[in-house]
């Protein structure tokens, strides 16, 4: 059982809730990493919230809403690391590039074959496993090899655990970058893990993807819709 003791006009209110042992394991890990109380810690969760629930419906369309900060990058590797150093999971980042066209039009590929972690893959995001924190040049390296041209990295759009992976001993950290195309050809030509490369409107992703995506992907790609 956990108390919070949340400050209303210099009083308080105590909340009690029930954690499962795992999750109580992981929050305790987490605040002690954090050198915060329990309360410190719960607070900070309701701030950042109420910060993000705000951006959420404030209505701001376009590439700026998802323009990342030094200190947005600083967290998400944060995560990445304490995840690592608390569990006996391998942990993989995985990144993929969201490649815009001048017409508003996004790449995805099929797969040649199933992937070795989530096995309902068949369309996806050019990409794959990162092997440094150099995340821009690595993406853009392993992008070179599936459709033989070069992107521009624009920014982040989404960070999150895959929950599609199907093994309890690995967990899949998806990078989403937003992406510009620096090839010419219109129809660049699938290589390595991919066996066919399309231009679909961002709408239309939803109909070749077995996966899930999440919330900040699709708004992601309704601006763009909304805006070509």
């Amino acid at each position: 059982m956990f108390e919070l003791c949340l400050t209303m006009s210099r009083k308080t209110r105590v909340v009690g809730f029930s954690l499962p042992p795992e999750t109580h394991n992981k929050v305790e890990k987490l605040i002690k990493s954090e050198h915060k109380t329990r309360s410190e810690f719960f607070r900070g969760l309701i701030d950042l919230y109420t910060k993000q629930l705000a951006k959420d419906t404030s209505g701001s369309q376009g590439f700026e809403t998802y323009a990342p900060t030094e200190r947005d990058l600083a967290t998400i590797l944060k995560s990445y690391w304490q995840l690592r150093s608390q569990s006996k999971l391998e942990i993989i980042p995985i990144g993929l590039a969201m490649i815009i066209n001048k017409r508003g039009q996004i790449l995805i590929g099929a797969r040649r074959a199933k992937d070795k972690w989530v096995e309902n893959l068949t369309w996806v995001f050019p990409g794959g496993k990162l092997n440094s924190l150099d995340f821009e040049n690595e993406l853009k390296s392993r992008v070179r090899e599936e459709v033989g041209g070069d992107v521009k990295v624009k920014t982040l759009v989404s960070a999150r655990i895959h929950p599609d992976a199907g093994f309890k001993d690995v967990q899949i950290v998806a990078l989403y970058f937003f992406c510009e195309p620096l090839f010419t050809h219109s129809s660049p030509k699938a290589d390595r893990d991919l066996s066919e490369l399309k231009w679909v409107r961002p709408g239309e992703v939803y109909k070749y993807f077995t996966t899930s995506t999440n919330d900040d992907v699709t708004r992601f790609l309704m601006s763009i819709e909304k805006g070509s």
